[in-house]
């Protein structure tokens, strides 16, 4: 535990002692953030009270956009931030540091527990700050989500972040260059914004995106999300179940979109991504322990420095 926790600490203040690579790493959520404030706020406001039949305020409707833009600023971060965590592993595995983590006492396992528990914990860690900054001055300007909606929120966020370090370590480990993995972390962003309908809705992209989308995992979280935050925004507004329910899926894609056209419900598709984290977690950790764990340049230095002992003794 202790080598575990030496190593973990070690990650984590690199990670954050790297302006560039924090920046990096939150770089798309600015983006997209920046973009609601410039243009997209005022797409999502055009034209909904018209479809909706109700009379909402700027400050009624500001409430909904960006409540819902968080949640997917959240998952966006959840990918990036792990992302830029493990492009320390992999900086690691080019210089040949971790080989000399394993000449010491640490074991195989204990340094890729180290690798994922430190993504782990910077990755929720930053996205719940985020969330809560958020919260504050959405809830100041606007209206106030329930804490039952937080709290939900938060609960989610733990899942997603453990799925998305999952997928991104077994991308890591495949990738292994430090620079490539640096040039997705940059593009994935941008992508998973358009496919999982968090810079704009489905309506206005097509079902090509939308059967695109329902591919990766970080949408039907983004759809779990935005049917938290969505239906205790429209609830506190007085909206009614089943207008709320059009309005979240034909504004917001926040609706079912199953998997290529094919109704799945959203329970099913959650359950399926996370076979498939798991999946990775287990290949990319086997990967990697065999990785640290069969080097023959450690063995002979190992089984040198027995013998070395052995002798003194």
């Amino acid at each position: 535990m202790k080598n575990i926790f030496a190593l973990t600490k070690r990650n984590c203040l690199l990670f954050l002692r790297s302006k560039m690579t924090v920046f990096s790493s939150l770089f798309s959520s600015l983006i997209l953030i920046a973009l609601y404030f410039l243009f997209i706020a005022k797409s999502y406001a055009s034209g909904f009270n018209q479809e909706a039949g109700l009379a909402l305020t700027n400050k009624q409707l500001y409430f909904a956009i960006y409540s819902q833009m968080i949640v997917g600023v959240l998952v966006i971060n959840s990918v990036s931030l792990s992302t830029g965590m493990f492009t320390l592993m992999a900086r690691d595995l080019e210089t040949r540091k971790s080989d000399a983590f394993m000449l010491t006492r640490v074991r195989s396992f204990e340094l890729v527990i180290s690798y994922l528990l430190s993504a782990l914990l910077v990755s929720f860690l930053i996205n719940l700050l985020m969330f809560i900054i958020s919260v504050i001055i959405i809830g100041a300007s606007t209206y106030w989500i329930s804490a039952s909606t937080f709290f939900s929120v938060v609960g989610v966020l733990v899942i997603i972040t453990v799925i998305s370090c999952s997928i991104m370590l077994l991308i890591t480990v495949l990738v292994k260059s430090s620079i490539a993995i640096g040039v997705i972390n940059g593009i994935m962003g941008t992508i998973l914004g358009f496919l999982c309908g968090i810079y704009m809705p489905y309506s206005q992209m097509g079902s090509a995106a939308k059967h695109i989308g329902s591919l990766l995992p970080f949408t039907h979280f983004t759809i779990w999300l935005k049917k938290i935050v969505l239906g205790d925004v429209f609830g506190q507004l007085g909206m009614n179940k089943d207008l709320s329910n059009k309005m979240q899926e034909l504004w917001f894609s926040a609706g079912e979109v199953g998997l290529c056209g094919a109704k799945v419900p959203l329970w099913a598709m959650i359950l399926i991504s996370t076979i498939i984290a798991v999946f990775c977690l287990v290949i990319s950790s086997f990967i990697l322990t065999k990785r640290f764990g069969t080097n023959p340049n450690i063995a002979k230095i190992k089984h040198h420095k027995k013998s070395i002992k052995t002798a003194k003794n």
